[in-house]
């Protein structure tokens, strides 16, 4: 089983470049041009250089194969590639928060006393 359908729970591997080193980060950045339509504004809401995003925004592209964003005047206008994987994005990032939340709430809970699994031979 490759790390594809271990992570998916099926036996149709996902593709790998969904499965990638830095993929989060490029789609935050993703995610903050398209709803604040700038790089330049993206880049500060995330607290990082302007080139910095528009590497992620490349990597991504190149990776997914598609083009995400026309230049119109001084504004990042999204493509229909854009739009369908800021849907999957919005997901993702939602799923995370429930994540997020769920442990959040097992953080501030007193730990439960453990035992320790053993393994013996039978």
């Amino acid at each position: 089983m490759d790390i594809s359908s271990s992570l998916t729970g099926r036996s149709t591997a996902a593709p790998r470049r969904y499965i990638r080193h830095g993929m989060l980060p490029q789609l935050a950045a993703f995610e903050a041009v398209v709803r604040l339509g700038s790089a330049t504004r993206a880049a500060e809401a995330l607290c990082m250089a302007q080139p910095t995003l528009s590497g992620h925004l490349r990597k991504l592209s190149e990776a997914l194969g598609v083009r995400l964003f026309e230049q119109q005047g001084r504004r990042l206008v999204p493509t229909e590639a854009a739009l369908v994987l800021l849907a999957g994005t919005r997901e993702a990032f939602a799923a995370f928060d429930r994540c997020e939340q769920v442990l959040a709430g097992m953080r501030s809970a007193p730990a439960a006393p453990r035992q320790a699994a053993i393994c013996e031979p039978k």
